[in-house]
């Protein structure tokens, strides 16, 4: 693959790619260097049409990049202090924001992972539920189950005027 094509990938996916790892790293920074991390593993994929749709791989490689990084030593030996939290919650991240309402994005933010990226995939990928346990590896009963739990638990955490926006299907 030439540099032209890579940068071409890079510019149609990057964005996208960035606010998936922002989505589950709630670190902006951190998320770049994911998926930096990603584009240079695609970049040395040779044959990377055999992979199907790129934006489908690029994207299970930046949840899989994710999910090795939070159960890595670092991330789970860090030690966050309560400042550091608070400005993580109250930052207002144009990229993240772009599509999503402030309240609404803070509160998926705060979700646990396994609820987090089920309301990730369905509502921002816009995957059903079947689509959602084969891309997770998950049963579609347990993918139901988290997503029952995810909504009660925003429902808890958002204003009315902010959950009537989630709970339309």
């Amino acid at each position: 693959m030439d540099s032209v094509d890579l940068e071409k990938v890079m510019d149609e996916y990057g964005e996208h790619l960035l606010k998936m790892a922002c989505f589950y790293l709630r670190d902006r920074e951190t998320a770049k260097d994911i998926v930096q991390e990603v584009f240079i593993s695609f970049y040395g994929t040779a044959n990377y049409e055999e992979l199907g749709k790129i934006r489908a791989y690029l994207t299970k490689l930046t949840v899989n990049r994710c999910k090795d990084y939070l159960r890595s030593w670092s991330f789970r030996h860090l030690q966050f202090g309560k400042d550091w939290i608070e400005t993580i919650h109250n930052e207002r991240d144009p990229l993240i924001l772009q599509e999503e309402k402030a309240e609404i994005a803070i509160a998926v933010l705060k979700l646990p992972i396994k609820y987090r990226e089920i309301i990730l995939f369905y509502y921002y990928e816009e995957y059903n539920m079947r689509e959602v346990a084969q891309f997770l590896n998950l049963s579609e009963n347990t993918v139901k189950t988290r997503m029952i739990k995810a909504r009660k638990l925003l429902k808890n955490t958002l204003s009315s005027d902010y959950w009537e926006v989630l709970s339309i299907e």
